[in-house]
């Protein structure tokens, strides 16, 4: 009899076929589940915990990466793992559970951490950061939309903060920042709009959605804005009056779609409305283990290459608030597996590109290097899912496979009779697996397993269970080389039979 490795679906009760434990591996196909790569260091670390970084690609293709502690910005390019120091003349004062956000507006670097003023940096000119505008209010959140730079939940001078305010700048130019309601506003087309009402405060932007050009994510809805032209300019309508997000780092963009977690659970926004992808799966479980005074560590990022959406998110057993779970959800086959991992923030990173010559700058050897010579790292411009690592170094998942665990769905062999199972052949394309079974004899009895037993060399495990209900657990070494895990066959028979 074969037990798949069904959906990894913890909320789900046992007798509904999905696999109530899938960890330290990645939803691969609809049939199989494949390895996690670790964490790589790749550079020299920051001076203390990462808050925020980006990565960016200039017009001649040169890749930099800049992150920011508490108190500096850094920078990081092709040629070396040092960080190299851009934090402007009095540094920062970053909060402990504020970030910083990014992001690439034509040739300028813009970072906010809502505590100081909105830096810049020009690509190819400036050394260090400065002030981007003295105009320019803070901001907690930023975004392109279409040809401005649209800020979210600002202060200024004048109103103080505003948590529900959207200001955008000049067109065409994010230094511009003339007086709301002036001439000089009106013909450069920058204005503000307050969300009025009781959605709560914005918590992030993304820009060119294929419905509309921008959506505002409060705490409780989700506001679409489209370019209107003046005097308007932007027309801000609600899309998801009663859902939002209470994690700004949970937004995550892939093209016209957008990941988030919602207060009830994780969904998928095409800029129209909204879709639950964790309802009946993993929703329940996450709540469950999940640190909701560090709300503000879960970060999301995108792995286009796998079809995958990772979360990070501080669960039980957290170490100060540093993520200790990764999520990942597969768009193509709808799955979620669970890994283990200790981070500071996850990262949409890009690769710089090395020549074997330049890899000297790297390490002193080939057989020293953080990954093997084929690995996406060292071709620029690709994307790669990166992270930062509690000692504050950037890495790569290019590291070696972690240790899968991996439970079948639960059946009963012979429909009411007990059963005695006397082997197992773990469906898995490499490693050395061993498998556990575990049995038992109602639904409200808890599953007890046996001892794990490693495959022989015809790739057979020895057991001795029984019970009206069996499921199987596979497990594997760190290491292990492996592509698909499917599941388990069982050799059983009736219990009284030889």
């Amino acid at each position: 009899m074969f037990l798949p490795v069904t959906a990894f679906a913890p909320d789900l009760p046992a007798r509904a076929g999905a696999s109530a434990l899938v960890r330290n591996c990645l939803p691969r196909t609809a049939a199989s589940y494949g390895p996690m790569p670790s964490l790589a260091a790749y550079s020299a670390p920051l001076q203390a915990r990462c808050q925020g970084a980006v990565a960016v690609q200039d017009a001649a293709g040169n890749v930099s990466i800049f992150a920011g502690d508490a108190t500096k910005l850094y920078r990081l390019g092709a040629g070396s793992t040092a960080w190299t120091d851009v934090t402007k003349q009095g540094g920062y004062t970053t909060a402990f559970e504020q970030h910083w956000a990014g992001l690439l507006f034509g040739d300028r670097v813009v970072m906010t951490n809502f505590a100081d003023p909105i830096q810049s940096f020009r690509l190819g000119g400036d050394s260090a950061f400065a002030d981007l505008s003295p105009d320019a209010p803070r901001a907690r959140h930023l975004a392109v939309v279409r040809d401005w730079l649209v800020l979210g939940n600002t202060f200024d001078a004048a109103d103080g903060p505003q948590p529900q305010r959207v200001w955008w700048s000049a067109i065409d130019d994010p230094t511009s920042w003339p007086a709301p309601g002036t001439s000089a506003a009106a013909a450069a087309q920058s204005d503000f709009q307050d969300l009025v009402g009781g959605a709560g405060w914005v918590q992030g932007i993304v820009g060119n959605l294929g419905t509309a050009d921008g959506a505002v994510f409060q705490e409780r809805a989700i506001v679409r804005m489209n370019y209107v032209g003046p005097p308007a300019i932007f027309a801000f309508a609600t899309a998801e009056g009663a859902r939002g997000t209470p994690a700004p780092g949970s937004i995550a963009q892939l093209g016209t779609i957008v990941y988030y977690l919602g207060e009830d659970g994780f969904y998928a926004f095409d800029g129209s409305a909204s879709h639950p992808i964790g309802a009946d799966k993993i929703d329940k479980t996450f709540f469950a283990d999940l640190d909701q005074q560090h709300l503000g560590r879960i970060t999301a990022a995108i792995d286009p290459i796998n079809k995958l959406c990772f979360w990070a998110y501080p669960g039980v057993g957290n170490t100060a608030g540093n993520p200790n779970r990764l999520l990942a959800y597969n768009w193509a086959t709808d799955r979620w597996s669970l890994c283990e991992i200790e981070i500071e923030l996850l990262l949409r990173s890009l690769s710089f590109g090395y020549s074997l010559d330049a890899l000297d700058a790297v390490a002193p050897s080939l057989d020293s290097l953080p990954f093997s010579l084929d690995s996406r790292a060292w071709t620029g411009g690709r994307v790669l899912l990166a992270a930062f690592d509690p000692t504050h170094r950037l890495g790569y998942f290019s590291g070696a496979s972690l240790a899968p665990i991996v439970e079948t769905a639960e059946a009963s062999l012979d429909g009411a009779r007990r059963m005695v199972v006397t082997g197992a052949r773990p469906i898995v394309d490499g490693g050395t697996p061993s498998v556990a079974i575990g049995a038992r004899e109602r639904p409200m009895d808890p599953v007890s397993f046996g001892a794990e037993i490693t495959v022989d060399a015809q790739g057979r495990a020895a057991q001795r269970a029984s019970g009206r209900f069996v499921r199987a657990r596979i497990t594997m070494p760190a290491g292990s080389d492996f592509t698909h895990i499917a599941g388990v066959e069982l050799e059983a028979v009736p219990e009284g039979s030889r």
